[in-house]
C-alpha cells in the first residue's frame, strides 16, 4: 500500500474513534450529571436501551420480510455465491454471510445481521442488471467490509443514544406544559421546559455526530473493498457512478427512510456523464450543508477517496 493510502486509512480510523468517543462521552456526562438523580428517568433510559437492543437483534427478520429477500444457493448462482465466499475468506470472516436477492429494480446492495441471526449480504435484481461481475465484486467487498468492521453494532449504539435524549427531551417539554409528578409550580415547569429544550438540542447534536460516523464508516467500507478486491478502488468507482445514474429520482423520497440500507444515498442523484466530470464538479454551499444530514458521503467525496486508494491490490 502506498504512503498516501496508509495515511488515508489511519486518518479514517482515528476520525471514527474520536467521533464515537465524543458521542459516548457526551452521553455519559449528561446521564451522570443531569439525569442521574432521577431514578424514574434512569429506568426509562434502561427500558429504551433494552428496546433498541431487542429491535437490533430481530432486525434481520424484519429486513428479510420488508425486502422479501430470497436466499441464493451455490447451485442457483454459483458465480455470486463463490464471490461472496472468496471475499469473506479474504476478509478473515469466521463464517460466510448468507447471500440473498431482493426482487426490486432499485440498484442496491446491503449487509445486515445480528449475533443471533447471523449475517447476510443482499443484492437487488436492479443491481445485477446494471453492473458487470467485476463491479458487483467491488460492491460486495464494500458490504462485507461493513460486516468485518461490525458497523451494524457500532451504529446501533451511535444512533440509540441521540434517540434516547430526544425522547427524554420531549418528556420534559410535555411535562412542563401539563404538569410533572403532580406539580404545576411555575418555576419547576420553567426549569423542566429549559431542560427539555437542552436535551433536545443535545440529542440533535449527537444525531449529527452519528450521521458523521455513518459517513466515515462508508468511507472505511469503500477502503475495505479496495484492499480485498483486485483493482477494487477503480471497480467500485465505476459501480457507484452507475448506481447513482440508475436510481430513479422519483423514488428518492420513498427510499429516504431506508438510506442506512442503501450503498448510496438515493436522494443524491448525479446527472454528470462520467466519473471524471463528477470528481471535478464544484459543489454548491447548499450541497455541502445538506451532506451533513446524510448517512452517506457525497458521491464526489467517495470517488476522491477511492482515487487516493488506487494502486492497492487485493
Amino acid at each position: 500500500m502506498g504512503a498516501r493510502g496508509s495515511i488515508t486509512l489511519l486518518g479514517l480510523r482515528v476520525d471514527m474513534m474520536l467521533t464515537l468517543s465524543l458521542i459516548i462521552a457526551v452521553s455519559g456526562f449528561v446521564f451522570i450529571y443531569l439525569l442521574g438523580p432521577s431514578v424514574g428517568l434512569v429506568g426509562g433510559v434502561v427500558l429504551a436501551l433494552l428496546f433498541n437492543f431487542f429491535m437490533w437483534l430481530i432486525s434481520p427478520y424484519l429486513i428479510k420480510a420488508m425486502y422479501r429477500l430470497r436466499p441464493v444457493s451455490s447451485g442457483e448462482m454459483p458465480w455470486l455465491y463463490s464471490m461472496v465466499r472468496m471475499l469473506a475468506e479474504r476478509s478473515g470472516l469466521k463464517r460466510m454471510p448468507q447471500v440473498f436477492i431482493a426482487p426490486t429494480e432499485v440498484p442496491n446492495a446491503f449487509a445486515f445481521g445480528s449475533p443471533i441471526f447471523g449475517y447476510g449480504v443482499a443484492v437487488t435484481e436492479g443491481l445485477l442488471r446494471i453492473l458487470d461481475e467485476e463491479e458487483i465484486e467491488a460492491v460486495l467487498g464494500h458490504e462485507i467490509g461493513h460486516i468485518k468492521h461490525g458497523d451494524m453494532h457500532v451504529m446501533m449504539i451511535a444512533t440509540a443514544l441521540p434517540a434516547i435524549f430526544l425522547q427524554i427531551g420531549r418528556w420534559f417539554i410535555w411535562g412542563s406544559m401539563f404538569g410533572y409528578g403532580g406539580s404545576r409550580d411555575r418555576d419547576n415547569s420553567g426549569s423542566l421546559y429549559l431542560l427539555g429544550v437542552a436535551l433536545t438540542v443535545i440529542g440533535w447534536l449527537l444525531y449529527l455526530l452519528a450521521l458523521r460516523l455513518s459517513r466515515l464508516r462508508e468511507f472505511y467500507a469503500d477502503a475495505h473493498s479496495a484492499l480485498t478486491v483486485e483493482r477494487g478502488a477503480e471497480k467500485l468507482q465505476r459501480a457507484l457512478v452507475k448506481i447513482a445514474k440508475n436510481t430513479d429520482p422519483r423514488l428518492g423520497a420513498q427510499l429516504a427512510s431506508a438510506k442506512a440500507l442503501m450503498i448510496t444515498d438515493p436522494t443524491q442523484r448525479e446527472l454528470d456523464e462520467d466519473l471524471r466530470s463528477i470528481m471535478e464538479r464544484e459543489e454548491s454551499f447548499f450541497e455541502r450543508i445538506m451532506s451533513l444530514f446524510s448517512t452517506h458521503p457525497r458521491l464526489k467525496e467517495r470517488l476522491m477517496k477511492l482515487e487516493e486508494l488506487k494502486g492497492i491490490s487485493g
